[in-house]
């Protein structure tokens, strides 16, 4: 069992050293300008790029739309107690 473990090992190391070039190299590194793999790699790495921006905006927008709701909520109770408050001649003609 041991000795086919390290066969196998020994045959993926020399295969990846035969072709080191293209084992470490990236898709766009070895590709044509038209090859569909060059397009994928571009694509993830736009999507990976964009990711934390969209989290942390949909953060935000979730904020802005609570503090927004509570303060125009704050406003409508106000505008309830001052109109509560304010004088009206037909109740005061004594």
């Amino acid at each position: 069992m041991f000795s086919k473990l390290f066969l196998m090992w020994n045959a993926t190391a020399a295969a990846l050293l035969a072709h080191a070039a293209q084992a470490w190299a990236c898709a766009v590194c070895l590709g044509d300008a038209s090859d569909s793999a060059i397009d994928g790699y571009n694509a993830s790495v736009l999507f990976l790029m964009s990711t934390p921006y969209l989290v942390v905006g949909s953060i935000v927008g979730g904020l802005v739309f609570t503090y927004r709701r509570a303060r125009k909520r704050n406003e409508k109770t106000e505008a309830e107690l001052i109109g509560h408050l304010e004088w009206n001649q037909e109740e005061s003609s004594r």
